[in-house]
Parts: structure tokens; C-alpha cells; sequence
């Protein structure tokens, strides 16, 4: 397929989580099919959504002491 801007360059094509996406080496255009935004979008939410969850399992677990020198200073207070 054909740039729709550059006329004469062949698009490239590359695959980002598991979707086609067609570029353009020239003009450094993106080229989605239909519904390709959408599962993009969609996919995006995902890995969001994970990192939020770690993100709150991470707050809930009780926190471990770095090494003695922070057990020191817990002692005086700091």
C-alpha cells in the first residue's frame, strides 16, 4: 500500500501488542485499519489497570526494612 501523502512510498508495516500498524519511512505517517485505534486504546486500559492493581497490592503489603542502618535510625526516631 501506498502513502496516502507521499504518493509514491510503500508503507512499512509493524506490529505494537499484537496490532498491524502500517508507517510510512518517509513522512513518519501512521496508517491504522479500521478498529485498530480502538483495540489499541483498549489494550493501553489494560496495562493500566494491571499497574494500578501491583500499585495497590504493593501499599497493602507491610513494608520490609532496608538493611541495619535503617533499623538505627528507626531506633532514634528519624
Amino acid at each position: 500500500m501506498k502513502c496516502p501523502v507521499c504518493k509514491d512510498v510503500t508503507l512499512l508495516m509493524s506490529e505494537k501488542k499484537g496490532i498491524e500498524i502500517d508507517y510510512c519511512p518517509e513522512c513518519r505517517g501512521i496508517w491504522l485499519d479500521r478498529g485498530e485505534l480502538e483495540k489499541l486504546i483498549a489494550t493501553e486500559e489494560k496495562i493500566e489497570n494491571r499497574k494500578e492493581e501491583k500499585n495497590i497490592e504493593i501499599k497493602q503489603t507491610p513494608r520490609k526494612k532496608e538493611s541495619f542502618i535503617s533499623e538505627i535510625f528507626e531506633l532514634f526516631g528519624e
